[in-house]
């Protein structure tokens, strides 16, 4: 039996299972080797109410998947000259010139400068909406400015956010700690300042089109709106329909106004593993080289210290963190088996990949659920890919 076609079944079962059993409404797959296609595999439904079934250019939300496009995105802006990781954000943005941070339950004035580098690695202080103190309370009311703008005819957009965001009191000072937040938003919108473009004409231009990736943007075109997967959420043992929006998203049926860096892209699992191919490529993807070798290793190298890295979520053990993606450095303590030099990241809804320009694999796993992030079914493919592929080959 071939390598592919052992790899082949065993992935085959995971996801058909996951579907008979009520582990996942649909779901995608995809695997690389050095550029080569070594598996594709669609399951499920995109749309079970609707009985339409799951494709391989089935569109998906990819909520956090946006996140490494976006560090791609500025890594061509310093390719160019024009974005530095040491630039102060308040270059771009003024209202970043008078900062404040938390002191206990009070918000006091900044005296340190936040920069682009605080927003590439997540040391920014600039949080999500997912506690209750101050400074996440802040971060709410952003997003909630954002959703009543849709309604009220006053649309916040990319770079209205980004000065918006410049209110919240800082958790922690810049470069403290860890934190995930809403740093990758505020970077969207100096990718426009600097580009003088909106940043989702920025992306087609520099990123989607030199890598075919037609299918990914920040909202579906009626013509396609049919290949747009419904969203479902875990409720009483099942998984039910999810209509709900987050993180000030729209319902993706035409352009939004906020353009968002770290959540706001839809794409195909065949369009994404352009993207994750260039990322195993070094930078370069089917002969198009879009980040210099430089550019890439400043990407996908570690780029946190010790005290820094001890902040991160614990399901990230074994891992560092480079510009927006994780990055592996210690396999023995990860969950994820896959092997030192894998870099990549997942969405909210359930989508998922993986990296590693050391190996050239490129693993992809698609779902439709809210609240996922990495599935047990995408850690459990990794792990599969990498014994076929890896562990094996070392054994032999």
């Amino acid at each position: 039996m071939t390598t592919e076609c052992s790899m082949t079944e065993k992935i085959n079962k995971i996801a058909e299972d996951s579907v008979a059993q009520g582990g996942a409404v649909g779901s995608c797959c995809m695997v690389f080797k050095d550029g080569r296609e070594l598996f594709s595999g669609a399951y499920g439904f995109a749309d079970r109410e609707n009985n339409i079934p799951m494709q391989l250019d089935s569109i998906f939300r990819l909520f956090s998947l946006t996140k490494p496009v976006t560090a791609a995105a500025a890594m061509i802006l310093a390719d160019r000259g024009l974005l530095s990781p040491d630039d102060p954000v308040s270059r771009f943005f003024p209202e970043y010139s008078h900062l404040r941070i938390m002191d206990g339950d009070k918000a006091v004035p900044c005296t340190e400068e936040l920069k682009v580098i605080h927003l590439l690695t997540m040391t920014s202080g600039l949080p999500y909406a997912n506690n209750y103190d101050i400074s996440v309370s802040a971060a709410a009311r952003l997003f909630d400015d954002v959703i009543n703008g849709q309604h009220g005819g006053t649309p916040v957009t990319t770079e209205d956010f980004a000065r918006k965001a410049a209110q919240i009191p800082l958790s922690f000072v810049p470069g403290e700690r860890w934190d995930y937040g809403i740093s990758a938003d505020i970077l969207g919108g100096i990718i426009e300042q600097i580009s003088g473009m909106r940043y989702g004409e920025f992306l087609k231009k520099n990123i989607f089109d030199p890598l075919g990736m037609s299918d990914t943007g920040f909202y579906v075109p009626e013509s396609k709106r049919e290949r747009f997967t419904a969203l479902y959420k875990w409720q009483n043992d099942g998984l039910v329909p999810d209509r709900d929006n987050y993180l000030g998203l729209t319902d993706y049926t035409s352009p939004p106004a906020f353009e968002s860096g770290g959540a706001g892209l839809v794409s195909t699992i065949s369009d994404y593993s352009r993207f994750a191919q260039l990322l195993s490529g070094r930078g370069e993807y089917g002969g198009i080289r879009l980040l210099s070798e430089n550019a890439f290793r400043f990407m996908a190298s570690p780029k946190l210290d010790e005290m820094q890295r001890r902040t991160m979520w614990s399901r990230l053990s074994g891992y560092n963190y480079g510009t927006l993606v994780r990055v592996m450095t210690d396999e023995e303590k990860s969950e994820i088996k896959t092997s030192n030099g894998e870099i990549g990241w997942d969405g909210w809804t359930g989508t998922y990949f993986c990296s590693n320009p050391e190996t050239g694999i490129t693993v992809l796993y698609f779902t439709q659920i809210a609240g996922a992030g990495t599935t047990w079914q995408a850690a459990q493919v990794s792990r599969i890919v990498y014994d076929e592929l890896v562990r094996k080959e070392q054994q032999k």
